[in-house]
């Protein structure tokens, strides 16, 4: 799925390192309440693929475990702002039936308040299948009891569809309604054999893959929209609406030439239809693969739309940069931005959250000195991008995810891993910083 070739070759290592945060693994939260980076996981496992959600003071953050060949879907909740965490609670009902890929995480919202806050989650299982023959599943469920249990799963589209499908995302709007954005190949297989048909070649490379949007309802189902094909296959997807319903989308295009460069959509119907789709920036990276690395989109009180992303540049050599751009009509874009990091080359996966002030902060990974660490840089409305800050430890650290509480405070999660015996054990950290 990662194949890389072209004339943008680029090769992204995750370097691994001792670590030397003061969080021991399995301490519970109550244990490590002054410390500056908390660890959540189930003890024993692989713990990685965080997100997080917040309404008000509580926080969300969901992770999958895998131990002993089988993953499942794990909720930590915090009621003070993310400065302390609950212990995991298991969120799949039944063991083993979920999966997931750094860029396919479990999805997380919250609706509602008090005790009785309504947790949503969603989440892809993998098949084991070969590309042609698999049937992923989409799966949801929910508590009602502000994290404390959950409903049994359900699937969230027909269970005869085949294919891929995943690389999720999902949001609340300000009535409640739940939208996601996933991709899917439930036609993949009829678009290689018309494809054949009409060349006389067959199908080779990734299968198409097509990107849906859906309205979720409270038992599961979705309400379906399909918004664009040929989309870039492995690269996480973006939703988000705005104060009037509006619905965005944003994820990675296939532009002729095998170019892959973030696309935009907008519905203005509650994503019952969506509008052609807008090219954000034209960074012309070519590639016979999949970067594994998708957009992040928020969306400001005035309707504005704020999009962060990875792609390749070339000056002395091709390397990898973070860029930024905003538009105020859905329609253009302005000028990408880059976003400066500490390290020199590969850094990736970045993800945003708008200030009250109206600037954005971003998280993202990156290589320095050997190591990749998670990086922090700020953006003032109107101004400049500030100095990149790293926030992780000595250990390495990747796919950071990030929210605003009402705390005043932005919480930052990301996936931990130390060398030595228990190489294969990761953590997730959370780390609370001031707005």
């Amino acid at each position: 799925m990662a194949n890389r070739s072209g004339r943008a070759l680029v090769t992204i290592g995750i370097a691994i390192a001792l670590s030397t945060n003061t969080v021991m693994r399995g301490q519970s939260t109550s244990e490590v309440r002054s410390a500056q980076v908390q660890t959540l996981g189930v003890p024993g496992a692989s713990n990685s693929t965080p997100s997080l959600a917040a309404a008000g003071q509580a926080v969300a953050a969901v992770w999958t475990a895998t131990k002993d060949g089988r993953s499942n879907v794990y909720v930590a909740m915090s009621g003070d702002g993310g400065a302390t965490f609950s212990a995991p609670t298991r969120v799949n009902d039944q063991d083993g039936d979920a999966g997931a890929t750094s860029e396919q995480p479990p999805r997380v919202v919250m609706t509602g308040s008090g005790r009785a806050r309504t947790v949503t989650v969603l989440w892809s299982k993998r098949d084991a299948g070969s590309t042609r023959t698999r049937s992923d599943v989409i799966r949801m469920t929910r508590s009602t009891d502000g994290g404390r249990t959950f409903l049994p799963a359900q699937i969230t589209h027909e269970p005869a569809f085949t294919g891929a499908r995943g690389w999720q995302s999902l949001t609340v709007a300000p009535d409640g309604t739940l939208h996601a954005v996933w991709l899917d190949g439930r036609r993949a297989e009829q678009k290689m054999a018309d494809s054949a048909k009409h060349t006389g070649m067959e199908h080779k490379g990734q299968p198409p893959q097509e990107l849906y949007h859906g309205t979720l309802s409270p038992e599961g189902r979705m309400t379906e929209t399909l918004i664009a094909s040929d989309v870039c296959f492995c690269c996480k997807t973006a939703v988000a609406v705005d104060a009037r319903g509006a619905v965005y989308a944003a994820w990675r295009h296939i532009f002729p030439g095998s170019i892959r460069d973030i696309a935009f959509a907008k519905s203005t119907d509650g994503g019952r239809h969506f509008g052609p789709l807008v090219r954000v920036s034209e960074d012309k990276w070519e590639l016979n693969g999949c970067p594994e690395d998708g957009p992040s989109m928020a969306v400001d009180q005035s309707g504005a739309i704020h999009i962060v992303w990875a792609t390749v540049v070339t000056e002395a050599e091709p390397q990898k940069a973070i860029f930024y751009a905003m538009s105020r009509d859905g329609h253009t874009f302005s000028p990408r931005v880059r976003v400066p990091t500490t390290g020199v080359t590969t850094p990736g996966h970045p993800q945003m959250v708008l200030m009250p002030d109206g600037g954005a902060t971003m998280v993202f990974d990156e290589v320095v000195g050997g190591v990749r660490r998670v990086s922090l840089a700020r953006k003032p409305r109107d101004g400049v991008f500030q100095t990149a800050e790293i926030l992780s430890g000595a250990e390495s650290a990747s796919y950071p995810v990030m929210v605003r509480s009402g705390a005043g405070s932005l919480v930052v999660a990301w996936t931990s891993r130390s060398t030595g015996p228990s190489s294969d054990v990761s953590q997730i950290r959370v780390k609370r910083l001031a707005e």
